[in-house]
């Protein structure tokens, strides 16, 4: 097997690697490739500290800061939830620019929010989520602004994880209690 053609590396992706996974899912639309599944199995070990493996057989390290009980030795659920919606959308970001071969200099997202822990705490009554998400993205590229800033409004709406807390979707929750 040969190295690809480094023309069609754009920003670290390879385009015709990309057209190739478009070509699969195209032609499989219920298949593996178009409708993936992800899990993670999460086990409780002490306090609030978690350890998940998912999909691929990586491990996430889970707990809270010390300020609500935890003791800062892994990543909030919080801290988590940012994470996903601001990778997924440098990745759809990415891989789009890189489609349209606009070459990235450098490509930043902070993202933030607020917790209602007053209702998670049983203090008041509400939402316990984020009231709501922000997104400031920070990018550099080759290509004038104008055609960068509809390309990227284009992609927020490929980005699965942006979409899946934006739109209803049920957590469908099963329990299997085992008695001592």
């Amino acid at each position: 097997m040969s190295a690809p053609d480094t023309k069609n590396i754009v920003n670290g992706i390879n385009i015709e690697q990309s057209f190739v996974i478009q070509k699969q899912i195209s032609e499989d639309r219920s298949g593996d490739m178009a409708k993936p599944k992800y899990q993670a199995t999460v086990v409780w070990d002490s306090g609030y500290h978690t350890t998940a493996n998912v999909t691929d057989g990586q491990t996430i390290i889970g707990d809270e800061p010390p300020r609500y009980g935890g003791k800062g030795t892994g990543i909030s659920p919080q801290d988590m939830l940012l994470t996903a919606v601001g990778h997924c959308l440098a990745a759809s970001y990415i891989g789009g620019l890189s489609a349209a071969r606009i070459n990235v200099e450098s490509l930043r997202l902070h993202v933030s929010g607020r917790v209602n822990f007053g209702v998670a705490y049983a203090v008041e009554a509400g939402n316990p989520g984020f009231e709501d998400i922000n997104v400031v993205v920070e990018i550099q590229t080759d290509t004038p602004q104008e055609k960068v800033l509809a390309l990227l409004e284009k992609l927020k709406q490929t980005a699965p994880i942006p979409d899946t807390i934006m739109r209803p979707v049920p957590v469908n929750i099963e329990i299997h209690h085992q008695p001592k």
